[in-house]
């Protein structure tokens, strides 16, 4: 379970601290919560100097910076050295606008900015005569400079989270290809992910878990720390469970996620209690223009390879070529070679744009997994349902052996009793197509001995050899089927040029039925779990200098 922090104010990067009391108070009685601190929803921020040609600051500019995505506008001006500074900008494109009198205005078109840090332009005015002046500057071409902090860090953007390989769609991984980040990548046989030594409590993905986990844990370290220290938030906010420290109680969907920016060093005393590595998720939100996304994926056996180092040789002599009977290559039946079994779709997708232009905007994205049955083959000796039905009527063992669906699922494997090591018509006997007789249950009195027993390599056969098989080899399987589903949602509302409202929510339920067991279907066992997180941030901007946050985030766990 995540923790609930109510935060008052908020200061981003280069923005110095304010608190107020009435909003302070007004949110504290509505949520019925003690004060937390947490981190802003969006950390970019763009600053540098306004100089003209000699090098001279230019105090007094006006600088304008447009979100192309959405039309939302920020002003400020250069102060008396001539520094200016806009904060809490989401990731995208943006259009800039410097000027003042007695020079050429300036306008940088598609300015990208590195999300979740601070980013320097610095600007050069040319002294100009004529009134209007402008100077267009294509900033695809010039990117911003990262000269504003010497941290370890990476952001990994959402068209690399689409197009790098994640097993589960699972973008917390991405994270261990971070600098100063380490992790061995490494999956189990299963596909489920491998724990890196010392660890406790969960990891990450299971084989077919993925975004739906209850609590994942990615398994990447860094600055000394193990994984369990890590920090993991989703828009600012913290969605580490209250459990397992460095496991998230939600995985967002690829298609929700618009950047993670990872920092793997020292770090600013806002990220709190987390020593290990800072993992940041911005998801995506609507804009001025319909956008969305499809996909559909299936995993299934006969879509998989072989895995070639799993059986004999590629040449054995007991494999012959079918047409010249000579010895030759193994196919891969003739090998023993196996396919990944799992068995499962996946589909989902986004959509996103504008419910009223300019004001706001509203983005959804659903992924949902469906596994039918999943092949969980082995093998082993059971009792057979012959056997179960000599229980004597009424006693216990009768209740237990004919307890509906004890018997067991699977396929009879025929067996000698040679090739389990016993002699047959002396301590076992085979019964075609049913299995072997091992003895038959003993008449003699409770408490007294088998009088068949002679030592323990021949352990006797009850009251003698029967007719009934007692014991056989089966292949079982364990037919699971599993359902999952994530909704996630975002609103945002551009209230004025300086306010900002933003609300998300996840709902993620995920229900999983299976035998509890290897055969037997009395072992049916069924498991609904509900992920959840709501998130509300307020920001209001002062000024250049003052930023207030109030964000309020609920997460739950319902079992």
């Amino acid at each position: 379970m995540a923790p609930f922090p109510i935060v008052l104010s908020r200061t981003l990067p280069h923005v110095f601290p304010f608190k107020s009391a009435l909003r302070g108070a007004i949110a504290l009685l509505a949520a019925g919560l003690l004060c937390a601190p947490a981190n802003a929803q969006f950390r970019a921020s763009i600053q540098g100097v306004v100089t003209d040609p000699t090098g001279a600051v230019i105090p007094g500019a006006t600088l304008t910076l447009t979100n192309n995505a959405t039309n939302e506008k920020q002003a400020t001006t250069s102060n008396d050295v001539g520094v200016y500074n806009f904060n809490a900008l989401p990731p995208g494109a943006y259009t800039l606008l410097v000027s003042r009198a007695g020079f050429t205005t300036k306008t940088y078109n598609n300015l990208q900015i590195i999300p979740e840090q601070a980013n320097a332009l610095n600007i050069q005015l040319a002294v100009s005569t004529a009134p209007q002046e402008t100077v267009t500057v294509n900033a695809a071409q010039t990117p911003l400079m990262d000269t504003e902090n010497g941290a370890i860090e990476e952001t990994i953007t959402s068209n690399q989270v689409q197009h790098m390989p994640t097993f589960g769609r699972d973008v917390f991984q991405l994270a261990q290809l971070a600098p100063g980040s380490i992790g061995d990548q490494s999956q189990g046989s299963g596909g489920g992910a491998y724990q890196l030594p010392g660890s406790k409590g969960p990891s990450g993905p299971s084989a077919n878990g993925g975004i739906f986990m209850t609590e994942n844990a990615p398994q990447t370290e860094a600055n000394g720390n193990e994984f369990e220290n890590n920090s993991i938030q989703i828009d600012g906010i913290s969605t580490v469970s209250a459990v397992w420290g460095g496991a998230s109680v939600v995985t967002p969907t690829e298609e929700s996620v618009d950047d993670v920016h990872v920092l793997t060093n020292s770090y600013d005393a806002e990220y709190g209690r987390f020593s290990g590595a800072q993992i940041q998720v911005t998801t995506k939100s609507g804009t001025n223009h319909v956008h969305g996304s499809a996909f559909f994926q299936r995993w299934s056996p006969g879509m998989n390879a072989y895995q070639r180092y799993n059986g004999p040789s590629f040449y054995n002599s007991s494999c012959t070529n079918a047409i010249t009977g000579l010895p030759g290559p193994c196919t891969p039946a003739q090998r023993g070679l196996q396919k990944d079994t799992q068995q499962f779709n996946q589909l989902g997708g986004s959509l996103g744009g504008p419910l009223w232009k300019n004001r706001l905007f509203a983005f959804f994205a659903y992924e949902g997994q469906r596994s039918g049955v999943i092949p969980a083959t082995s093998t082993g000796w059971y009792d057979t349902s012959a056997f179960d039905m000599l229980a004597p009527s009424g006693s216990i063992a009768s209740t237990y052996l004919t307890f509906p669906g004890e018997g067991v699922s699977g396929t009879l494997i025929p067996e000698t009793c040679a090739e389990i090591g016993l002699s047959e018509g002396v301590t076992c006997a085979m019964i075609p197509n049913q299995g072997l007789n091992i003895g038959t249950p003993l008449t003699t009195p409770l408490g007294t001995q088998d009088p068949s027993w002679t030592g323990p390599s021949n352990p006797g056969t009850g009251s003698g050899l029967g007719t009934t098989a007692d014991v056989a080899d089966y292949t079982s399987y364990n037919p699971t089927t599993i359902t999952d589903d994530q909704y996630s949602g975002r609103v945002d509302a551009e209230l004025t040029s300086n306010d900002r409202l933003t609300g998300t929510i996840y709902w993620v339920p995920s229900n999983t039925t299976y035998y509890n067991g290897p055969v037997r279907p009395m072992d049916l066992w069924h498991h609904d779990v509900i992920n959840n997180a709501f998130t509300g941030i307020w920001n209001h901007v002062l000024n250049a200098n003052f930023l207030n946050e109030a964000p309020l985030q609920r997460g739950r766990l319902a079992l």
